[in-house]
């Protein structure tokens, strides 16, 4: 394949394997420092990252974008790019719903932008056959071929724009899913005093505190990330006539768990801690309108 400049937008954890497996294929892989932290630049420069400074220049020098990004920011970083003259090929690789993707896709292929719908599934790979990026729609061939050269595995998939975004809900919904439920019910345990009692019993069954007290903290340093995405889930959901609450709680757990982003480490103790106080201070919050409304 002929190497091409290839702009990344924006190098986070994932992004940074994004970037990897694209400079594995020979391409050049841009990113714009501006108005970026100082976590996202180290990450760029440890990745060998070009910057290109602003993201007008990346659009004008890019002939492929890689979106990777909070999904709350997806559609806005789309038009951003479109308002700015890019007309290559256009890869969103966000936690999005199906109908979200379809609406981006409209945006861009309005403006002349050839769009791809994207997922990344796994974490932030050391070695193939780890994680994947999935592509659906007309243009899934074009952007798979620039992964080939891994640690990241691509794979197309039958069907248009939508159908990667909806493996990644489905998928998420599962795995993230489970971890807030772990969250919610080890506070609730622990608010209502059975705490050790739960923990002696799902030993007896085969469930071990060691397994669910892994999943907890794994999940509270980056719960942040997946409050948005848990919503995404919900939309999907709501779209394919089931129920949306579960997730819709789901991202109230995380939001209760965001205070530790960043964190290295998450004590479980912390986590439940943080659960059970914002609850509180909700309930507070609650009587003192009460009272001054009676």
């Amino acid at each position: 394949m002929t190497t091409k400049n290839i702009g990344l937008l924006h190098p986070g954890e994932m992004g940074a394997a994004v970037a990897v497996t694209l400079k594995n294929g020979g391409h050049e892989v841009w990113w714009a420092s501006g108005g970026r932290g100082a976590a996202t630049r180290r990450r760029a420069e440890s990745a060998g990252l070009q910057d290109a400074g602003t993201i007008a220049e990346l659009c004008g020098q890019c002939e492929v974008l890689v979106s990777v990004c909070p999904p709350e920011f997806a559609e806005a970083l789309a038009q951003e790019t479109a308002s700015l003259g890019f007309r290559g090929l256009y890869v969103d690789a966000n936690a999005i719903s199906p109908k979200r993707a379809a609406m981006i896709a409209r945006i861009m292929e309005d403006s002349g932008i050839h769009f791809v719908d994207a997922s990344i599934i796994g974490l932030p790979p050391r070695k193939r056959g780890e994680s994947w990026i999935y592509f659906s729609g007309r243009h899934a061939e074009e952007a798979a071929a620039h992964f080939s050269a891994g640690p990241l595995e691509a794979e197309v998939l039958a069907g248009d724009i939508g159908k990667a975004s909806a493996l990644k809900m489905a998928f998420a919904a599962h795995t993230k899913g489970i971890a807030a439920l772990r969250a919610a019910v080890l506070g609730a345990a622990s608010e209502l005093g059975v705490l050790r009692d739960l923990e002696r019993h799902w030993e007896r069954t085969g469930t071990t505190m060691a397994q669910v007290k892994a999943s907890v903290e794994h999940v509270a340093p980056k719960a942040w990330r997946f409050v948005a995405e848990m919503r995404e889930i919900a939309a999907t959901f709501q779209a394919a006539g089931m129920p949306t609450g579960f997730h819709e709680a789901a991202a109230e757990i995380f939001a209760r768990l965001a205070p530790f982003k960043s964190a290295e480490q998450v004590a479980l103790e912390d986590a439940i801690e943080q659960l059970s106080y914002d609850r509180r201070n909700s309930d507070s919050r609650g009587r003192a309108h009460s009272s001054r409304t009676a």
